[in-house]
This record gives structure tokens, sequence and C-alpha cells, in this order.
């Protein structure tokens, strides 16, 4: 997989999203160096992964970026395929929870279609701007071997649930009759939005550009506008 451009805050506002997520139920104060660490090599794994993807990402660089030596890695992780797991557990979870609290915050009677709208802009900015362990999540599922597999596809499944009920509430039954149909447009929609990732660079449009056109795209899909 070939390196791509990153965006120079998305590393910093990582390192803040992935300790919400992996230590959400620590109490202010009480988090030891230990979590510290392990939240540096998980932060660490992120990046290599988002740029190197699965093959290429080597326990050596993730130790390099994190500063710490190959043998503290594997006190806090038996294995690379434990750590590569983690990442993208927890990316797939952080962008679901990001898009449900989205979806949360609308107010109530919002047309469906609008509520779509939302969750793609939301996805697609937590992907772009935020979080390294998410767009490692969205590169590398599909690069996993197959027994690694099930953890994490378990959670994108759940929030496959989430948006195929968005698709389904925006469509009504009309133009897509058929649930295989509303199924393949929720499949083409979150494949597209995904799909940034290995094109997007600052030098080629900007964030709210792609989401400008990633709107306008899935509104007229719909026949909306």
């Amino acid at each position: 997989m070939p390196k791509k451009p990153t965006p120079p805050t998305k590393i910093e506002q990582t390192t803040a999203a992935g300790r919400d997520a992996m230590l959400s139920d620590v109490p202010d104060g009480e988090l030891r160096k230990s979590d510290n660490t392990r939240m540096r090599i998980l932060n660490a794994a992120a990046y290599v992964l988002s740029q190197e993807g699965y093959a290429g990402t080597k326990l050596a660089d993730i130790a390099r970026r994190a500063d710490l030596r190959i043998s503290t890695l594997y006190y806090y992780f038996a294995s690379r395929e434990e750590l590569v797991v983690a990442v993208l557990l927890t990316g797939s979870t952080q962008v679901r929870k990001h898009t449900e609290a989205a979806l949360a915050a609308l107010a109530p009677g919002i047309a469906p279609i609008d509520r779509l709208a939302v969750a793609v802009e939301s996805h697609l900015r937590y992907v772009l701007e935020i979080s390294h362990y998410t767009e490692a999540a969205v590169r590398n599922a599909g690069q996993m071997p197959e027994h690694l597999r099930a953890e994490v596809e378990k959670e994108q499944a759940r929030y496959g649930k989430i948006w195929q009920k968005l698709v389904d509430d925006a469509v009504m039954g009309k133009d897509y009759p058929s649930p295989n149909e509303r199924r393949a447009l929720r499949l083409l929609i979150l494949g597209a939005l995904n799909w940034t990732v290995e094109w997007w660079t600052p030098s080629r449009a900007s964030v709210d550009e792609v989401v400008s056109a990633a709107l306008k795209m899935t509104r007229r899909a719909l026949g909306a506008r």
C-alpha cells in the first residue's frame, strides 16, 4: 500500500480520541504510567498502520514512533496481531460512537434524508480529520487474515446496522423497493466515503469540499436535493 500524505494536525487529535476510546472508564487522576505507555503504543501503531498497511507494519517502526523498545511492546501486547486488532477495533468503535453522538444531538422530527446527511458528514470528517485509528481500520480491515477479523467485523456489523436504518428510512421504499438494493446502496455510500482515505490529500481538495461533494452525491442518489 503506498504512503499517503496526512493532514498535519491529525496525529495530535488522535491522541485525545484514542485516550477517550480506550480509557473512558478510568477516573480522572487515576491514569497510571502503564496506561500512558499502552496508549503511546496504540497511537504509534495506529499511525503506522494508517500509512503502511497491515503487510507493511513492523513492530520496529511502531516502537520507534512510540520511542520505546520492541520488548516493551511485548509487555503490553502478546503479538503484532493482537496489537493490530486492538487498533482496528478502536478505530471502528470510535467512528461508530462519534456518528451516534452526532445523530443523538439532532432535534426530534428531522427529515430522514437529513439524518443520513449528518451521518455522512460525521463519518467523513472523523476519517479525514480526526483519527488515525479509524483511518487504519478503514484501510486495513480487508487485509487482515481471516482468523483475526471476527471481533473487528462484529463491531463493523454493529455500525452497518445504524447505516442500514438511516438508508431505509431515507428512501422509504421509493426507487429502491428491494431490501437487496437498499443494502447495496448502503454499501456503495459507505464504500465511497471510506475510499477517500486512499486518495484524499489537502492539496487535492479541502475537507469541506469533499464533504460537500459527498452530501450532494448522497442526496441525489436518493432523489433529494
